[in-house]
This record gives C-alpha cells, structure tokens and sequence, in this order.
C-alpha cells in the first residue's frame, strides 16, 4: 500500500473527477489523502454529504467564508498580493504555502494534482520528497479562455513553466491529451476518459408516461454562453410539439427571467432546477428522454473537450442532441448511435431532431435503454479507473 496525496484548489463536491480518481486508488488498497480549498456554499454543504462515505481522508486548506472567516480572509488577501507582484505560483494557488506545508508532513509516496492551482504545491511538494508526481488535465486549461485573454497567458506560463517538472499527465479527452502533447512532447499523456461508477447508475429507463418530450441539460452554473440560446431558437422552429426543458444549475432570477422570455410557444415550458449532488442529479437524469449535449465551441478548450454530460447521459440512459465541437464529433465518431448531431447554427436541424424524437417515442426508448446498456458494458468508471491505477502504480514501482 502506497500514500498517494490529492491536491486540488476546489470543493471536492465540485470536482468530480478528482473524487473518482481518490475512490479508485483507495479502492485499490492505497492510503488516500485529499488537500482541498472552499469555494462556494454550496459545495462547501455538499462536500459535508460527501465526506460521510469517502473511502479517503480529507484536510481543508486556506479556511472558508462559514466556519473558519479569518484564515479565509488571510488567504485571499496573500493571493491578491501575490497577482499584484506576479508571483505566478502562489497567485493560482490560494494558501500555497499551507498547501506545501500540509503535503510535506503528511509525507506521501506520489503526489497527484487537479487543476492548473495545484500545479505549484505540487511540483514542489514532490521535489523536496525526491517522489514522483501526475498531474490530471481535465481541460486544455490554457484554453479555457481565449488565447489573448489574461487568463490563458497566465495559465500558459504557469503550465509552461512547471508541467516540465511533473512525471506524467492524464487526460479527460484524447484531444486534450493531443494537444499537451504537442506542447510537451517529452511527456507521458494517458488517456483516462471522464465516465462514471456503474454504482452511481439507476435502473434501466422505462417510457415516460408523459404527453410532452422530456429535455434535460445540467451544469453548475446556467449561462447564456453554452450554446443554450441557439438550442431555444431550433427548438421554437418545432412549435407544434410539447416540449418540457429543466436546466438544472446555478441561476440568477434574471436570468431566468429572460431564458423565459425566448419561450414563446405555449406547446414550450422551461423548468429551472438548482444543483444536486452527483448522486441525486444521476437518479434526476434517469426521468428525461433527451439530454442536452450542446456545447458552442466558444473557447480553444471548449472545441475539444469531451463533456462530462456524455457519460451522465449514457449513464442514465438519455438519448443525447450533440454539437458539432470537435470533442463532441470524435465521440460521436465512437459510438454513433448515442446521440443525434445538431448544428447549433442551423436551427432547423435542431427542430428536425426534436420532431424526429418525439414522432419516433418507441424507438427513442429504445435508444435509451442502448445508451445504459452501453454504460453498463463499456462505458463507466469501473473500466476508465483501471487505466489510472495501472498507471500510479507503475510509476510508483519506477
């Protein structure tokens, strides 16, 4: 058994992936411990339901703004300083210097990091031990933004500067790890794609006693910037067909007020839900018939990415409406027979889809229940895991 330290700036509440990667390797039989940073409410409330059952240990880091206000304070404030004096490390991590603390006495065997913050504690960390290190791209982070954005430059020069240190990467996409590949070519990039546990599926999706086609599209936060207006302009293109659409996400009255207001139809009703635990959002997936894979492609990142929904929606037996981002047609390229490709700015196509799907409601169902099974047989975390604990373990024997 081997000690394998998680770092990640974020509520494990609101990284997924992050806690998927901790389950499996303790799972497999290594001690886990994970340093992690409060970021919203929310999270900070879920991650309380989370820690209940998490087979790992758990050490926050830099308080919060509920429970522990001044040290939160002190630690936001040292990381304006840092940004205002170009301390590159510590200015994308809140409370590095804790972090490095933290991690060093804790001792670890190998020491894995998520998202660009964890970068600094982590290659530091790793080099006072003389202990290997991996760093898990869930995004092209650079691309998160536009390349001439501050953002990207900084993040750029973060990675830059440090992913030279680190022993080897995993990746959410085969495109994400293609492009750190050609930044880094020197560097091992595994593939470890971004599915979920079989334990987290519900039952076997039944028909839908309902007269209007049920859609669903989900994130932590709505945004108009996620391909949902141009999804609203197909979908009135189908105005002879009953239509319930919940967003389920972070919403501000407003916004929900003019999400509203690009509903004209009187066939069409839009239903806001707020952010669920992974667990419950997994069972809330299981009642719709169509998810909404959407993305626009608004960022170098976003083009690439493979969204989390494809394996919820696959997960929980959804037949998906898919975008045309680069990700999104390599999966499609896949496994073709999971979703529908639309064209975001093509509304007709969207409005083919949904008239398609609601005159064909048997074999929608049908397409539903092929999407769990494909779950069930090849496209869960129980596979993709395996992946990243042959290869921790590997580099820990090097």
């Amino acid at each position: 058994m081997s000690r394998i330290l998680i770092i990640t700036p974020k509520e494990p509440s609101t990284n997924p992936r992050m806690r998927k990667a901790a389950d499996a390797l303790a799972g497999a039989g290594h001690e886990v411990h994970v340093l992690y940073a409060s970021n919203s409410d929310w999270g900070s409330k879920a991650d309380k339901v989370i820690f209940k059952e998490a087979p790992w240990s758990f050490e926050l880091i830099g308080g919060d703004p509920f429970e522990a206000r001044i040290r939160y304070f002190f630690s936001r404030l040292g990381r304006k300083i840092s940004e205002t004096f170009g301390f590159l490390e510590r200015a994308h991590c809140r409370s590095y210097a804790a972090y490095v603390k933290k991690g060093l006495k804790w001792n670890p065997d190998i020491v894995i990091g998520h998202n660009p913050g964890a970068l600094g504690p982590l290659t530091r960390i790793a080099s006072q031990l003389n202990i290997p290190s991996l760093f898990d791209a869930e995004d092209f982070h650079r691309g998160e933004t536009a390349s001439s954005s501050k953002a990207s430059i900084e993040v750029a020069r973060l990675e830059t500067k440090l992913i030279p240190l680190v022993s080897a990467l995993t990746a959410a996409s085969p495109l994400i790890g293609k492009a750190y590949e050609e930044l880094f070519p020197a560097k091992q990039i595994t593939v470890v794609n971004n599915a979920f546990p079989l334990r987290t599926q519900p039952a076997c999706p039944k028909k839908i006693d309902a007269d209007s086609l049920q859609l669903v599209w989900f994130s932590q936060v709505v945004g108009l910037d996620r391909g949902l207006e141009e999804f609203l302009a197909g979908m009135a293109l189908a105005s002879d067909i009953q239509i319930d659409l919940t967003l389920i996400g972070l919403a501000t009255a407003e916004l929900k007020e003019h999400i509203h207001s690009l509903v004209e139809c009187d066939n069409h009703h839009i239903h806001f839900l707020s952010p669920m635990s992974e667990k419950d959002l997994l069972k809330k997936l299981n009642h719709f018939e169509i998810g909404l894979a959407i993305e626009p492609g608004f960022s170098p990142n976003n083009k690439i990415a493979r969204s989390n929904k494809l394996y919820s929606y696959i997960l929980t037996g959804c037949h998906m409406l898919v975008s045309k981002t680069k990700g999104q047609l390599q999966f499609m390229d896949e496994f073709p027979s999971s979703g529908t490709i639309i064209d975001l700015k093509n509304p007709q196509t969207i409005a083919d889809a949904i008239t398609d799907a609601f005159d064909n409601r048997d074999a929608l169902l049908e397409k539903r229940q092929a999407n769990w099974e494909l779950a069930k047989r090849e496209l869960n975390w129980e596979k993709e895991s395996r992946v990243l604990i042959d290869l921790v373990e590997t580099i820990l024997k090097q």
